[in-house]
């Protein structure tokens, strides 16, 4: 009896974990695959050097304008963060798939707020490991 309350138990964990997880991607109409992506390669003005990644005055908080494509939904900004450098990129949902008709993608400013302040920490690509060039506000 004991062993079936704890199975029981452990459906209903996996059940509402499971629904939790559908209700944070129910923005998203179709199915979508999670991959990551360079955000050198995603910066929306077709020039990086031009500096559209911005470090806010509070050392914490970054921003840029990035691009996706059709099939993909707007990314998410992530960083990661160690004691000499912080690495961006993009966290993508990609919906393309057959018979799926995709839009033209979009534009848009993203986020992300360091835990601790950029200071003197090297901002780099995660998938490229190359420098992201940035503006302090």
């Amino acid at each position: 009896m004991r062993k079936r309350l704890i199975a029981a138990v452990g459906l209903i964990v996996v059940m509402v974990a499971a629904c939790d997880a559908r209700e944070r991607d129910s923005d998203y109409p179709l199915p979508f695959k999670r991959s990551d992506a360079s955000v050198l390669r995603r910066i929306a003005l077709a020039d990086p050097s031009t500096k559209n990644t911005t470090v806010a005055a509070d050392d914490r908080t970054i921003s840029m304008e990035v691009a996706w494509s059709g099939c993909d939904y707007k990314p998410d900004l992530v960083a990661r963060e160690t004691a000499e450098q912080v690495t961006l990129l993009l966290r993508r949902r990609d919906a393309s798939g057959p018979n799926i008709g995709c839009e033209d993608g979009g534009i848009a400013e993203l986020t992300v707020v360091l835990h601790q302040p950029l200071g003197t920490r090297a901002l780099t690509d995660a998938l490229t490991g190359e420098p992201v060039p940035h503006t302090h506000a």
